[in-house]
């Protein structure tokens, strides 16, 4: 079927389900247990990664700047829904998230 597998983190006790054969993760911000969101998680569990691995950060991503330093500091990709769907036009959402994202990430090059 060509599917890749997600391996999902919420916390270093889950550390121990990599393998050579986890080729994409997944961490999320969201608290199972109580629903709170921390972007730390991902930012605490990024250097626990393999090197290779596909790296994406899930959950409470609503600030583009928070993205922006989540890219820099080494994720490949975002897991954003519920900011885009509360919106009418969450594909209009979506667009202006990504360029200020991408703005974020400009001004960051030009302050170094």
């Amino acid at each position: 079927l060509g599917l890749e597998v997600l391996l999902e983190l919420h916390d270093e006790s889950e550390l121990g389900h990599l393998d050579e054969h986890i080729d994409v993760v997944g961490i999320n911000n969201r608290n199972l247990a109580d629903f709170s969101v921390n972007t730390d998680t991902s930012v605490r569990l990024l250097p626990h990664l393999p090197k290779e691995t596909v790296k994406i950060s899930e959950s409470g991503l609503q600030d583009p700047a928070t993205v922006a330093q989540l890219k820099t500091a080494g994720f490949d990709g975002f897991l954003i829904g519920e900011g885009f769907m509360k919106h009418a036009r969450p594909e209009l959402a979506c667009r202006e998230f990504i360029k200020a994202v991408q703005t974020n990430l400009k001004e960051a090059v030009s302050a170094s």
